[in-house]
């Protein structure tokens, strides 16, 4: 079983205010918490930050994984968003959120070539 923490979303208001304010202690507060609960990744959402929504995800990864080596699990729909993500990212990530349908696969697919990671 894969366990998923799913509290560092910023759709939740705490957390949106934490992300907006680039609240390290609070951010890291919550993963390190996720972590020591057994989650095998945190995720990572910052989808309601439209146009700054690829720092604050870049943001995200790297303050999450300042506190903990459980690595992130990048919730986004935007290959945008989610290249700016990876690119941050120490060690694998999980990609969250991309669907097969055709103009959003087709959008993600090149994203990971770009940074160096094959998808099978």
């Amino acid at each position: 079983m894969i366990i998923i923490g799913e509290l560092i979303n910023a759709s939740r208001k705490a957390i949106g205010a934490a992300i907006e304010a680039q609240d390290t202690d609070a951010i890291g507060q919550v993963a390190g918490d996720q972590s020591e609960a057994g989650a095998n990744y945190i995720d990572v959402n910052a989808g309601i930050f439209v146009g700054k929504e690829p720092q604050y995800l870049e943001w995200l990864v790297q303050t999450v994984q300042a506190v903990t080596d459980t690595p992130c699990a990048i919730d986004s729909p935007d290959p945008v968003a989610i290249e700016a993500a990876l690119k941050a990212h120490q060690g694998t990530a999980m990609i969250n959120s991309i669907s097969l349908e055709k103009t959003r696969y087709v959008t993600f697919k090149p994203v990971p070539a770009r940074i160096g990671i094959r998808l099978s």
